[in-house]
Formats: C-alpha cells, structure tokens, sequence
C-alpha cells in the first residue's frame, strides 16, 4: 500500500469536540480545518514527548508504506474538551484522520493472518518490533471493508527502558511465528529482513523535514533521542527478529563447513 503524503498536517480544531470511550481516555472526535480543507480525525491528549513518539511512528508508517491514516498537530482550544487539560501548554494534540474504519472487537487471530495478506502483514510485524511496540493486538488495529487493517496508537512504543538490542517479542510476530516449522521460521525471517532493508534505507533528514518540529516546539530532542535509538536497533535486527519469531538454533551455514581430506576406510 502506497500513501502519497507522509509529512504531519496542520489544523485547527472547530466544535463541537467530543469524547471517544477508549480503553486510555483522553481521546476525542472532531472536524479540523487544514490548508487543505475540512475533514474529521480523532485527538489525543498528550505531552510534547509523547505527540512526538506518536508523529514520528505515523510518519515512518507512511513513509514506508504502511497502512495508518494521514497525522496531523492540532491546535484546540482548551475550553473545547470539557475541562480536560490538553497535555502541553501549546494546546497541541496528536491527531488520526478518521478513516471510517472499524474497531476490531474479539478479534479472531486465525483469520486475521489468513485475511491480511503478506507481505503487508510481515511488513507491519516487523515495523512493531523495530519500534518496540508490544501493544498492537487485539486493540491496536482497525479495518475496513476491503479488508485492510490500519495500524492506530503508538503511544506506548519507543519506550525509554528499551535497549537497541533487546526483542520486544512484537504481538504480531508472535503470532506469524505459531505453529511453525524450523524451516518455515527461517523463510519468515528471511522475508522480515528484506523490510529491515528497507529501514535501512530511510533518508533521515527527509523524515525530519516531514515532522514539522518547527510546528511542535520542545520536540527536537525527543525526536533526536528515537531516531537514534531506532538507528542503533538496525544492526542487532536479524538477531532480534531470530528470538522474536522463536528460532531455537542458528541456521547451519554450510558453505563455510571445511571439507575433511580424510578417506574412509571403505574408500582406502
């Protein structure tokens, strides 16, 4: 899936403002106005470090192609959300267009894999790994009638206590890796790092220029420390993607196995 437009938008808020029951709250539906005209998108409450996370994850999300809605910085005024404290006193939210998608409610991981098709759903799976997202199933997808599902709320991922190195045992990977044979684990790795390539590709300072921190002031720093820990992350990707999907034993190399001069006695 291609998106055509990865930069963060910019947009105001216009009444009503109303809340979204949400299993975190602080979430609420309302029309904003953009340079490119009116459209409905959900607002989320946050500070300056977490809209930060939240725009970095969406604009590498659709910079690599990935299924998540248009993000935009929303500017509401405060008397808008009952009371409610915005989250940083720039009175900015982290806004999702409201794609008329739908929540996925018991959600049946079986025919999830059969319906989200590869290699979109291992493009999505190994995505959550690099950014540390343990938090996608059952509530972190919605989808529509043509059976895509769109990747929603990364508040949670980035975390500050990860290590680049370590596996965070993505929920989607699980999944992709249960009730699979050594050989089929080593082919789903296989096909994992040809996106981990793709990451490796990315031209950062086209995904700075697409963030707009000249919009969201205070956030250079956060984004600094994410980017750099998703750069250090790339060289331990293979051997994070290896535990993740449950591989128990390196794969032989045998081409580089010497070959024995000795003759056995059979031979001799």
């Amino acid at each position: 899936m291609l998106l055509n437009d990865a930069s963060i938008q910019i947009g105001t808020a216009i009444p009503p403002v109303e809340p979204v029951d949400t299993r975190k709250g602080r979430t609420f539906l309302a029309d904003v106005w953009t340079d490119k005209g009116r459209t409905q998108a959900y607002l989320k409450l946050l500070n300056i470090e977490d809209i930060a996370r939240e725009a970095l994850c969406a604009t590498l999300a659709r910079y690599l192609g990935l299924p998540i809605a248009q993000a935009f910085y929303v500017s509401v005024d405060p008397s808008y959300v009952d009371g409610q404290v915005i989250g940083n006193d720039q009175n900015i939210t982290f806004g999702l267009r409201n794609n008329h998608t739908s929540a996925i409610r018991n959600i049946d991981l079986d025919n999830l894999v059969h319906d989200w098709k590869e290699p979109d759903i291992i493009n999505c799976a190994v995505f959550d790994e690099w950014i540390f997202n343990r938090d996608r199933l059952p509530h972190n997808l919605r989808f529509d009638t043509t059976k895509v599902y769109w990747l929603i709320d990364h508040d949670e991922t980035l975390p500050n206590y990860a290590s680049p190195e370590a596996p965070a045992n993505s929920s989607l990977l699980r999944l992709l890796s249960k009730s699979r044979s050594e050989f089929e684990l080593w082919k789903l790795r296989e096909k994992a790092m040809v996106q981990v390539q793709r990451f490796e590709r990315i031209e950062w300072d086209k995904v700075l220029e697409l963030l707009r921190s000249d919009i969201l002031v205070g956030s250079e720093i956060h984004f600094a420390r994410y980017i750099e820990f998703l750069q250090n992350r790339l060289s331990a990707m293979h051997s994070i993607i290896t535990t993740s999907i449950g591989i128990q034993q390196r794969q032989l190399d045998l081409g580089n196995r010497p070959v024995s001069n000795n003759k056995s006695k059979e031979e001799k």
